[in-house]
Formats: structure tokens, C-alpha cells, sequence
């Protein structure tokens, strides 16, 4: 039973005459993507433009470091404490397009009143595998 039900499928397979074709196609950015992941890796220290937000400046280092823990605390994004004379500055995030920023922003803006978006020279966002 099972060699007639074999031969009847391989009959009907040679039976149709059109050929299969696949087609890949790239999605839309993804060049310029693979060209972002290869830049970061040979130069992990280089800058681009990009956008954070700031949540404190002051001249307290230890009030820096606790709004900084509490960030951490609360968010997965990426905190540093800046010291740019003659203040401390905390900025959270690290995003290529005010769009993406803006998400973080409009979520953290009543915790931190004086948070402000920030245009500036980043380093590249980390790579999440």
C-alpha cells in the first residue's frame, strides 16, 4: 500500500512542468545596519551623532551617583555620570534619532523633572545578542 501510495506521488510530482523559484530579498536598512555593526566593531571607541537625556546636573557627586542608582534601578538603558566642569552630569541612553529618544523621554519626564533631551556625539549603542 505504501509503494503504490509512493509511486502515485512521484507520478503527480513529474506530472507538473513549472520550476520552483525562491526569491530573498534584503529589507529596507538593513545595509546600512550591517555597516553601523561592522564600524562599532572595528572602532568601538568612534562617536556619532546621536541623542541622550540628561536627568541631573548639579555639583554634588554622590546626589549624581544616587540619581544615577536609581535610574538603574527602575530602567535597562544606559547611565553614565559625566564630570564636566564644574559639574557632575547624568545622562541615560543612547540613541540614533530623537524618535527613539523620545520614548525613554516621555516615560522618565515625571520622575525627573529637569531631564532634557540632548543632541551630542555618542559612542554606538551596545549590541544586544
Amino acid at each position: 500500500m505504501n509503494k503504490i501510495i509512493f509511486l502515485l506521488l512521484i507520478f503527480i510530482c513529474s506530472l507538473s512542468e513549472g520550476s520552483a523559484q525562491i526569491r530573498v530579498t534584503k529589507p529596507a536598512g538593513l545595509e546600512g545596519l550591517i555597516y553601523g555593526r561592522t564600524a562599532q566593531r572595528k572602532h568601538p571607541d568612534a562617536k556619532i551623532e546621536g541623542y541622550h537625556i540628561l536627568i541631573f546636573n548639579g555639583d554634588n557627586r554622590s546626589k549624581a551617583e544616587s540619581v544615577k542608582s536609581r535610574f538603574d534601578a527602575e530602567y535597562k538603558h544606559y547611565s553614565e555620570v559625566v564630570w564636566d566642569e564644574p559639574n557632575f552630569k547624568v545622562y541615560v541612553g543612547l540613541f540614533k534619532t530623537k524618535f527613539e529618544c523620545m520614548s525613554l523621554f516621555n516615560d522618565i519626564k515625571g520622575k525627573y523633572q529637569t531631564a532634557i533631551v540632548v543632541k551630542d556625539k555618542i559612542t554606538y549603542p551596545p549590541i544586544n545578542d
